[in-house]
């Protein structure tokens, strides 16, 4: 295959057809590198508004590294896998001790920072500084596959990496590669598709080899995916004043800095023993289980989690680092996961304002925080 001609169209397609993202208004490294992160897992219109956000406040490394980890997972909030959020904070730590603020050009010094594996270091080192390196992630490795019939089926999966690796290689090596890269990565987006991709409209289609198998679809070879399980989880719902009761988590079932307060089991009665368990041992925190409010169910990776939530109450809260008292409307404010935001939308308005009313009615005025609101 002539793989100049292949480049070539490659360029000329995304010269025309790519979308206008704010990552791509610039070369600068650090920007990409926020966004690079951001975007893994996740759909570039959800990461927009969190990147430009995450931009304003932290528009450097220097600003990145001198704040608290609980700020930058603040404003990473919703987004999911704070394991990301904490990678790039410590890897805007490592640029200030090791590069001066600046982070260095070569591909290889890029994959020894916190969070920086292979496919990162060679998008940051190829669009910021156009280093001819390779880039594979699930929309290249598509693509190439497909081009040029690379069935990890038939040779292994191991086999089929280091095929695809060699090819990014030799694609990549010429002018422009920060674009080549994007090319093919945006031709996996746009164009070829998991599913019914637009064989019509590829650039490449004259070169595919898949697709003059007549078996575009057929590749990459599909990943066997780990089995799931379902998880039960018990949620509590404590309502004082307007606040939700939270709690750093840890390594809760949420994966939240802050959520709802959580704990598992193997069955629902189970994870309701787990909660009220839980909390006394933890925070000494006698909780009173009342009525079932809610029941969603919450993918994280292979756990399915099937969610209780139960409208709780709770006497003599011991606020401080590990409980919170917060009011739903400034949730933005803390690092919540995607499930608890989820389980506060859930929950139905009766049960919401009957948590409050008989907390009145059990004391007879208004509840008192037991610390600063919001704390």
């Amino acid at each position: 295959m002539d793989v100049g001609r292949l480049r070539a169209a490659l360029l000329r397609w995304y010269g025309t057809q790519r979308r206008e993202l704010p990552w791509r208004r610039n070369q600068d490294p650090y920007s990409i590198w926020v966004a690079e992160i951001m975007l893994q897992q996740t759909r570039v219109a959800t990461v927009i508004p969190y990147y430009e956000r995450f931009l304003r406040r932290f528009p450097d490394a220097e600003a990145l590294a001198a704040a608290g980890e609980d700020e930058v997972l603040s404003l990473w909030s919703g987004l999911g896998y704070y394991r990301r959020a904490r990678a790039l904070h410590a890897g805007a730590t490592a640029v200030m001790e090791r590069h001066g603020g600046r982070l260095p050009r070569d591909a290889r010094a890029l994959a020894a920072l916190p969070g920086i594996g292979r496919y990162t270091a060679g998008a940051i080192a190829s669009t910021a500084f156009g280093e001819p390196t390779p880039v594979l992630d699930g929309n290249a490795r598509r693509v190439l596959a497909r081009i040029f019939a690379v069935d990890g089926a038939r040779v292994g999966r191991a086999a089929e990496r280091r095929r695809l690796w060699e090819l990014a290689g030799e694609l990549v090596a010429g002018a422009h590669p920060g674009d080549l890269n994007q090319a093919v990565m945006e031709l996996g987006a746009l164009v070829c598709t998991p599913r019914r991709p637009a064989c019509g409209a590829c650039p490449a289609a004259r070169r595919c080899l898949a697709l003059a198998e007549g078996r575009a679809e057929a590749y990459p070879a599909a990943e066997r995916r780990p089995a799931t399980s379902t998880v039960h989880v018990a949620l509590a719902w404590v309502l004082r004043g307007g606040r939700v009761l939270l709690e750093r988590q840890g390594a809760g079932p949420l994966r939240g800095r802050f959520d709802l307060p959580a704990r598992e089991g193997r069955s629902a009665p189970g994870a309701r023993h787990a909660l009220r368990e839980g909390l006394a041992e933890r925070h000494g925190l006698s909780l009173a289980i009342g009525p079932h409010a809610a029941c969603l169910s919450h993918a994280i990776m292979n756990r399915r989690l099937r969610i209780d939530v139960y409208a709780c109450t709770a006497e003599c809260v011991p606020l401080g680092h590990a409980l919170r008292w917060l009011s739903p409307s400034r949730l933005d404010e803390v690092p919540v996961s995607a499930a608890t935001r989820k389980a506060l939308r859930a929950v139905p308005h009766s049960s919401r304002t009957s948590s409050s009313a008989r907390s009145v009615r059990k004391s007879g005025h208004a509840p008192q925080a037991t610390s600063r609101p919001d704390q």
